[in-house]
């Protein structure tokens, strides 16, 4: 009886000191790690001989648009509402924040709002 005490309390020691070690992890809450991917993340490119041609990186609510025959570069950040088809970009090189509505179709991309659009295919 004596000998079955001593193993459950072995046991038990080990289980605890495996949680324990297991707290001691890596922390996921970092800006780095606290990324998530969505239905944009990637790069996503148009090409268009009336609009010119842009490439726009979303990165977990990261984002940045280069023009690529305009020059225009910008960096920013996203909020993607998924249930509504909307997604609001901030750009350092906008004077205001945009909302677009969405649609997604496997590797199309269009982003529609009064002012601009963009047809974008994954990269």
């Amino acid at each position: 009886m004596k000998k079955i005490l001593k193993l459950t309390i072995a046991a038990m020691l080990a289980v605890f000191s495996i949680m324990m070690l297991a707290g001691c992890g890596s922390d996921s809450s970092s800006s780095e790690s606290s990324k998530t991917a969505d239905i944009l993340s990637g790069t996503w490119k148009q090409t268009d001989e009336m609009n010119g041609d842009w490439t726009w990186t979303f990165d977990g609510g990261s984002c940045k648009l280069v023009g690529d025959t305009t020059g225009f570069e910008s960096e920013g950040t996203y909020k993607l509402d998924e249930s509504a088809g909307k997604v609001t970009v901030t750009l350092e090189g906008w004077t205001d924040t945009k909302e677009y509505n969405y649609t997604l179709n496997g590797d199309k991309l269009d982003l529609e709002e009064t002012y601009s659009s963009y047809h974008l295919v994954k990269q």
